[in-house]
């Protein structure tokens, strides 16, 4: 395996550093190389990324069950504090739902304490907004203890079954749907994007939170 990164060019060459699997303890040999085969890797690697990064688009498209501007699935939730609701009585709200995984916990949990501090503190008291975090896999339990380790006063919701999750999507956490006061969905989102996704999200909502309710 190579791998491979400019550090600086030389004229006509280019210093490399080269990784291979004798050295995976992570000693670094440099090498000199020329330009032109620099430049053929590098093309070479972004190739096998776009395409890489294609197949995931599509992977990720076909295991998402709903689209935008159609109706948002309803769903019955409970939060950790034991308040019952359904989906449908927060028409008129704009609604952003996050799901997160166990198996990819501590990045979602990083993204949750930006959706805390960005997107809730600021938000949260409007009565025409609600942000919902939605355990897949978890227990009212584990919840429990991640919002008081993490500070979070956003209401988490504990799909153990994955019941709600399925109803939306068959597979890939972080996701993330802005339903919109009208109870369509305005936005779909996928991954960790931390900052940078929730100054996207704020657009979106400072859209949203602009249209009167129906």
């Amino acid at each position: 395996m190579l791998l491979m990164r400019s550090l600086r060019e030389c004229d006509d060459l280019v210093t490399l550093a080269v990784l291979t699997e004798p050295h995976a303890n992570g000693v670094i040999q440099m090498m000199k190389a020329p330009k032109f085969l620099f430049l053929l890797l590098t093309t070479l690697l972004l190739d096998l990324s776009a395409a890489a990064e294609d197949d995931l688009t599509r992977e990720i498209k076909a295991a998402t069950l709903v689209k935008e501007e159609q109706q948002a699935p309803d769903f019955t939730y409970q939060t950790t504090d034991g308040k019952a609701l359904t989906l449908s009585a927060l028409k008129g709200k704009v609604v952003v739902l996050y799901f997160f995984s166990t198996k990819s916990l501590p990045a979602c949990v990083s993204e949750m304490r930006y959706l805390e501090k960005e997107v809730f503190l600021p938000l949260g008291k409007r009565e025409d907004f609600q942000l919902i975090g939605l355990g897949r896999g978890h227990t009212r339990e584990e919840l429990v203890q991640i919002g008081g380790e993490q500070k979070l006063t956003f209401p988490l919701v504990a799909d153990t079954q994955q019941d709600i999750y399925q109803r939306y999507f068959t597979k890939f956490s972080p996701r993330m749907i802005v339903v919109g006061k009208n109870g369509k969905i305005a936005s779909l989102s996928s991954g960790h994007h931390e900052f940078e996704g929730i100054v996207k999200l704020l657009a979106i909502l400072t859209k949203e939170l602009a249209e009167p309710a129906p």
